[in-house]
């Protein structure tokens, strides 16, 4: 296509916009509000996965070793243990080190104190740091751990990661479901301006056939200003999410509340995504503007 022809089709959109601009701004309007809202899900899903991280750094799995074990036994438990699949890191607590770590420990209210070597009750453990802590994961790792000969008994997180797993598979699902029914409503929002536009246009869009204009040249302007109705309404959308989001979180950081200060210290930048975003925001807009122009024109446009 040769640029004098692009630049007829760019200036064409463009003037379908301001012709029909009351429809326009109203499809501007609403495609903002879904594409702020698809932008939400995306960085409510990114922010709970990144604090689900979090929480699974935290914690940890912790086997007691039988007694009497020679200090080459504890050693071989320890190699075993962490040539499994799934360890990350694995740390050996002898029970004198344990009981010091109680001993400093307000909850046992002085009753650990005093205490010698020959008095502590506690056992030598072995403290585990997993990779992936969800649920089907840390049941299958735990029982390979409690299967090595030496192990007496352990302590693992089952209920955190049953919540975790559980919290990752609804958010997704439901991020998930939120963007696809956006993404269609924002394509069927730009086909019917797209529509009004062609009924618009009716007349010389006939007398544009009659003098030999091919079907692609007369679609193509229409083409042309869904993806400018979608860019647009992804800049804008993109601009205010930024907005909204630093604001979010600057209430966040200023709220007293102890459990909202320990989210924002696992709360993703928008700095760290903003190129993503936009990228995804753009392509996006841009692609849902080429399907409900390019997809719908063809059933509304008798040419």
């Amino acid at each position: 296509m040769r640029g004098s022809s692009f630049g007829y089709l760019l200036k064409t959109g463009f003037k379908n916009i301001y012709t029909n601009r009351l429809m326009s701004f109203a499809s501007i309007g609403v495609l903002v509000a879904c594409l702020m809202l698809i932008g939400s899900a995306i960085l409510l899903s990114l922010n709970v996965e990144n604090m689900v991280g979090i929480a699974e750094e935290q914690n940890e799995v912790v086997v007691f070793l039988e007694d009497d074990l020679t200090e080459k036994e504890i050693e071989k438990i320890g190699s075993k243990i962490h040539n499994l699949d799934n360890i990350e890191n694995v740390v050996f607590v002898s029970k004198e080190e344990a009981l010091a770590q109680e001993q400093q420990k307000e909850k046992w209210g002085g009753l650990l104190d005093g205490l010698d070597e020959e008095d502590n009750p506690l056992p030598n453990c072995y403290r585990i740091k997993l990779v992936d802590i969800t649920q089907n994961k840390l049941e299958q790792t735990y029982a390979e751990v409690l299967r090595i000969k030496g192990v007496a008994e352990g302590s693992a997180p089952h209920e955190e990661a049953t919540i975790l797993t559980d919290i990752e598979t609804a958010v997704s699902t439901i991020g998930f479901i939120v963007v696809v029914i956006l993404a269609a409503v924002s394509v069927m929002i730009i086909a019917n301006t797209i529509k009004i536009t062609v009924f618009a246009r009716s007349k010389e869009i006939n007398i544009m056939k009659l003098v030999g204009a091919t079907d692609t040249f007369i679609r193509m302007p229409f083409v042309i200003e869904g993806i400018l109705i979608g860019l647009i309404s992804a800049l804008m959308a993109f601009a205010l999410l930024w907005l909204g989001y630093d604001y979010a979180i600057k209430m966040v950081l200023e709220n007293t509340s102890s459990w909202l200060k320990v989210a924002s210290d696992s709360l993703i930048p928008f700095e760290s995504v903003a190129v993503h975003l936009l990228a995804g925001f753009s392509i996006g807009g841009a692609g849902m503007g080429m399907i409900g122009s390019g997809i719908f024109i063809r059933k509304h446009l008798k040419v």
